[in-house]
């Protein structure tokens, strides 16, 4: 098996290397068969942006990680080694090019000013035109993110939606998995973001973007 290290300092993944190499494996940043995340919940994200589908095992550096493993590395190491583990997978998001594995948010590009937009699912009109600072869509796994953030709610299947300090409050959705939600603006400049990739999409007026589950997957390892 050739593993990779997502670290979150240079030092953590000269050290994580060692301990790879040590334990009988070899190290491959190109072409891994898995990859350790050590850092936290912001960690992973960049890492399974950086190695897409490639499963990964996550490990505490940050003290805001709740997927991560709290067993020695070295010991999941040895655990790889004996094939002691599961690979689960989970959902991912797609939108106009974006892909997320915890959530694909819209919001204002100024916090001065306030964007509107009109939401179809499946092409239903969901309520009129909203005022505020946009929509987060959310997948089961960034349910205990920033979507838990806005509804104080989480879910475990499907799609949820979170309305962002809308002029008139509106519950949070909870939408099957197939589901096609299609925003689109009406007055002002949004973007559009997945995760906690850097690069996003400007959405202005009269722009839409559609947002459904991805057929392609994250996977974690489990001990």
């Amino acid at each position: 098996m050739k593993i990779a290290v997502y670290g979150k300092t240079p030092e953590s993944k000269a050290q994580l290397r060692k301990e790879i190499v040590g334990a009988g494996f070899a190290y491959d940043e190109k072409k891994p068969d898995a990859v350790i995340s050590y850092g936290g919940d912001g960690t992973f994200l960049k890492s399974e942006s950086a190695y897409p589908g490639i499963p990964k095992a996550l490990f505490r550096y940050s003290s805001i990680c709740k997927k991560c493993h709290n067993l020695p590395i070295t010991h999941a190491l040895e655990l790889l080694k004996k094939r002691k583990y599961t690979i689960t997978e989970h959902e991912k998001l797609e939108a106009n090019g974006l892909t997320a594995t915890n959530e694909i948010a819209v919001r204002n590009k100024l916090p001065t000013h306030a964007i509107r937009f009109t939401l179809t699912v499946n092409g239903k009109r969901i309520g009129k035109e909203f005022i505020g600072d946009g929509i987060i869509i959310a997948t089961p796994f960034g349910s205990t993110a920033y979507f838990h953030s806005i509804a104080r709610k989480t879910f475990t299947k499907g799609i949820g939606v979170a309305f962002n300090n809308t002029t008139v409050q509106h519950p949070p959705l909870f939408l099957p998995e197939k589901s096609k939600i299609l925003l689109t603006i009406t007055r002002g400049e949004a973007f559009a973001a997945a995760d906690n990739n850097p690069k996003m999409l400007t959405l202005k007026a009269g722009n839409t973007i559609m947002i459904k589950i991805s057929q392609k997957k994250a996977r974690l390892i489990s001990f």
